[in-house]
């Protein structure tokens, strides 16, 4: 059975596995791990909180890893826990399965940054993802 993992002390190992996975490299995070047994499925890491706006970086292993569950454990550490009005997400343009996720979970498009990455010597398209507070359907707020 997959169960989260809140602890901060292994917030660097969970680091490792997502960064690699959604090509990211930050200081400032937190994470949330996600495990069957000892073995990490998916990771959901928050980076850049200014007070108002965080960054959400999801990844799983195989789809089923990031269930329902997760989805309100992640809304609700956004906009209950670390109390912002809106939560944004990034998505290379050619990650369709990704932008499914992102979509599906309420998240809107807010722009397009052309040849934003480079990776390989290829660039690539970012899709910039957000969603306000009082649009988020996963949570009641305290």
């Amino acid at each position: 059975m997959i169960e989260p993992v809140f602890d901060q002390l292994q917030k660097e190992k969970f680091y490792k596995w997502i960064s690699p996975r959604a090509d990211i490299e930050v200081d400032d995070y937190t994470t949330i791990g996600f495990v069957n047994g000892d073995e990490i499925v998916g990771v959901i890491l928050f980076c850049n909180y200014d007070g108002n706006n965080i960054y959400v970086h999801i990844a799983a292993e195989y789809p089923g890893a990031v269930q329902r569950r997760f989805i309100i454990l992640m809304f609700d550490y956004i906009f209950n826990q670390a109390k912002c009005q809106r939560v944004t997400a990034t998505c290379l343009a050619n990650k369709k399965r990704s932008q499914k996720l992102i979509e599906g979970v309420g998240f809107k498009k807010e722009g397009l940054l052309k040849n934003f990455v480079k990776k390989d010597d290829t660039l690539y398209d970012i899709i910039i993802y957000g969603m306000q507070k009082e649009d988020c359907k996963w949570v009641t707020y305290q």
